[in-house]
């Protein structure tokens, strides 16, 4: 990894899926990633324009996040609903994943 993706992540966050369908389980603590953000004007085009200003997102090098789980940061609950590989154009080829959330309300 760079040192400047490094820095970028500067956000730690817990990774919780709902297998079952009653109480969320805990996958993984400790995820660096970066800090939560308003939508990007690239991936808000393919969300309903009334859902948008609960829309976030986020990227990390955290590879099992999947849509359906949820992402815990700050003490915030959000809905993973996209996941979006990307790979560096730089000379670090460094991947990540872009993560598209929904804040719980």
């Amino acid at each position: 990894m760079s040192r400047t993706l490094a820095r970028l992540l500067s956000e730690t966050a817990t990774h919780k899926s709902n297998p079952t369908g009653s109480s969320l389980a805990t996958v993984a603590t400790g995820i660096a990633c970066a800090p939560i953000d308003s939508i990007a004007q690239t991936y808000a085009q393919a969300y309903p324009i009334d859902t948008l200003f609960l829309m976030k997102q986020t990227f990390t090098e955290y590879t099992a996040f999947v849509a359906g789980d949820y992402l815990v940061a700050d003490s915030v609950t959000y809905a993973v609903k996209a996941v979006h590989k990307w790979d560096s154009p730089g000379r670090y080829a460094d991947t990540g994943y872009i993560l598209i959330l929904e804040q719980e309300a």
